[in-house]
């Protein structure tokens, strides 16, 4: 019977398998069904006390707006931050919604009031990451009530429905859908386990003596990013386990990672043989099931394909049984906040000229739907660093909103009036806005206007007149973003770039320098730095960071033809490689390293590093491009070093010829 189960449920194993893949920890899931649960719940709740009271569904269109909005912007790790982060989003609420029922007989007036809530959401956000949300409840509240206009003898009715929304996103985040640290790891740890299969699984062609075509290595590199992506979600959850089991699943990560980049150089480099490929597809089985291994690879010959396959595999098994005996820190430690920022002067100027002009533009085209344009304004502002990102997020949204108008309107037509499909098909646009937002912005915006042309033709509203007015008034609203971007302080899309590249090497120098700390005085020494490994994933947020940055780059490449300049990238990424080979080997170096000629080096390296940072077009070409590698260590942390000093010789070498200009990945 048992064996009859698991054959049963072996394909539901793989779907889950499949949706841990694309979603670590299963975060995006929890989400979209908080919202979309909380939605219903304050939905139904608000009719069904309509009904008796006798009151318009209106009333409650503010509280039901916050009901969407909280699920996505509640995002704190403790459960006291949770609820400090609901309290915050009732006041926004209430106020903006009081301030609209005097305000909105006076168009001027709410139209002023408006944008200086936009104007003070922005320049209020480095100040502490709820303003962002803050700011967003109380300008969407802000436009319901002007759109709405409704007496201010509704205004009990108004304020009762913000706090009805509260209360059902406290029940089902904090009661029904809790997010756990120790539950989040673990399901994120699965997800590592399966990307690292999946780095392997495509990489199977090379056992079989081909060479791989470019696809097949643009793929490799893309779940090579995607498992690193993993190990960050898993990485974020560790702070709130115990120490020692953090530490621990912590180191067990970066093993992973090493191991599964090996088993990919074992498959360029050896000669393949004729039951490699067997030998990939039976191990690919075992790592995916989590099952143990009791061959150690120290047994066979280093850097041989079985040797590195046995390699990753303890490395799977081993992360998996940590993360399971981890548990919960006894204190519920909440991280330190950071450091409030400068107000955000420039952003905030920016934005409100955009809102204006796109406030203005949608005044023409409609008096009662202008928020349309000025919404577009806000979110493509939001997270934008420079230009590119901009038009790169300005282009999603409308790309977005195209084809959620095309969907809807064929759906609408062979819709009917079919209530419960039409229940579904709402609460699915609902989930799909939450499940895809973050990963893809034009399938989340997608999801949006979907529901929107489906919640207006409940009401009867003329869909094609509608649709056509929103496509005009994003449209409008991506112009007066990508204008003020360009033409009002603007920032350059390679200004972000080469920022984000130095931070890559400061993060670098500081590993190195954290590691070389560890060599020279041991664990239990005097250095004053972080932890490698904590050091480490610092390189690798910073490299997310670099990738993000890089997206417009990326994005138009199909429009225009890539630059000639050589791209610095690809060897800055051999140079994290390096430095998380060295962070490993020092782990496995027990004894503190008495070689002062191999201690320069480190000191040699970082130095470098920080030069490289700092360093100016014209102070970048007097650098020299030798590093002096004299020493004895032969051991684990020599060959590491040796090959990030080589990394370091080669990005130099392509930065002084200019390339500093542009960081973009070679793909």
């Amino acid at each position: 019977m048992p064996r009859f189960v698991e054959l049963l449920g072996a394909p539901f194993f793989a779907i889950g398998d499949r949706l841990l893949g694309a979603d670590p920890g299963l975060l995006r899931l929890t989400i979209a069904l908080r919202g979309t649960l909380t939605t219903a719940l304050t939905t139904a709740s608000a009719l069904a006390i309509g009904h008796f009271a006798g009151l318009p569904p209106t009333v409650f269109a503010s509280g039901i707006a916050l009901s969407m909005m909280g699920p996505f912007i509640m995002r704190e790790p403790t459960l006291a931050q949770q609820r400090k982060t609901i309290l915050f989003l009732l006041i926004p609420s209430m106020l903006a919604t009081a301030a609209t029922a005097v305000l909105h007989a006076q168009p001027l007036a709410g139209e002023g009031f408006f944008l200086s809530l936009v104007f003070l959401g922005y320049l209020f956000q480095p100040r502490a990451q709820r303003m962002i949300g803050i700011g967003l409840v109380a300008v969407i509240t802000t436009y319901i009530g002007l759109f709405l206009q409704l007496p201010t003898s509704l205004l009990p009715f108004q304020l009762l429905a913000s706090v009805l929304a509260v209360v059902i996103v406290a029940l089902v985040c904090l009661v029904v859908l809790p997010i756990t640290p120790a539950a989040t790891l673990r399901r994120a740890v699965r997800t590592v386990q399966w990307r690292a299969a999946q780095v392997l699984n495509s990489a199977r062609q090379l056992t079989q003596g081909g060479s791989l075509s470019p696809a097949s290595e643009a793929r490799i590199r893309r779940d090579l990013v995607r498992l690193n992506e993993a190990v960050l979600a898993a990485d974020d959850q560790l702070a709130f386990l115990e120490q020692d089991g953090g530490d621990i699943v912590r180191a067990g990560l970066i093993d992973l990672e090493l191991a599964a980049a090996r088993c990919i150089d074992a498959m360029r480099t050896g000669v393949p043989d004729r039951r490699d490929a067997l030998r990939v597809h039976l191990h690919l089985k075992r790592m995916r099931q989590g099952l143990p291994y009791t061959l150690p690879p120290e047994s066979l010959e280093q850097g041989s394909l079985l040797a590195c396959l046995l390699e990753l595999g303890h490395a799977l098994h081993r992360l998996g049984v940590t993360a399971r005996e981890t548990r919960r820190h006894p204190e519920s430690p909440t991280p330190a906040p950071l450091p409030p920022g400068p107000l955000a002067w420039r952003v905030a100027t920016r934005i409100t000229l955009a809102a204006a002009l796109a406030m203005a533009g949608g005044l023409a085209l409609s008096p009662h739907r202008w928020f349309w344009a000025v919404i577009t304004v806000y979110v493509v502002f939001l997270n934008t660093r420079s230009r590119g990102d901009t038009i790169y997020k300005a282009a999603q949204r409308t790309a977005g909103t195209l084809l959620g108008i095309t969907a809807g309107l064929a759906i609408a037509s062979f819709m009917g009036h079919h209530a419960v499909l039409q229940i579904g098909l709402l609460l699915l646009s609902i989930f799909g806005m939450y499940y895809f937002y973050v990963v893809s912005y034009t399938l989340g915006v997608f999801c949006v206007t979907m529901m929107l042309g489906m919640i207006y033709g409940t009401l009867g509203e003329p869909l094609e007149a509608l649709f056509v007015l929103r496509l005009e008034e994003t449209a409008l609203g991506a112009a007066a973003a990508i204008l003020v971007a360009f033409f009002v302080l603007p920032a350059r899309t390679r200004d972000q770039v080469k920022a984000s590249g130095r931070n890559v090497l400061v993060a670098l120098a500081d590993a190195v320098k954290a590691t070389r700390d560890v060599l020279k005085n041991g664990n239990g020494g005097e250095g004053t730095g972080a932890a490698p490994d904590v050091a480490m994933r610092k390189v690798d947020r910073q490299v997310a960071d670099l990738r993000l940055s890089l997206a417009p780059l990326a994005a138009r490449r199909w429009m225009i033809r890539r630059e000639s300049v050589e791209r610095p990238v690809p060897v800055l990424l051999d140079c994290v490689h390096s430095t998380r080979q060295l962070v490993a080997a020092s782990r496995q170096t027990p004894e503190i390293i008495d070689d002062d000629a191999f201690i320069a080096r480190m000191e040699a390296a970082e130095a470098r590093l920080r030069e490289l940072a700092s360093s100016t077009a014209e102070s970048l070409r007097a650098l020299p491009t030798t590093i002096d590698s004299d020493s004895t260590v032969e051991m684990g942390v020599g060959e590491p070093l040796r090959r990030l000093e080589r990394s370091l010789v080669i990005l130099m070498e392509r930065l002084q010829i200019g390339a500093l200009e542009g960081f973009a990945l070679d793909a």
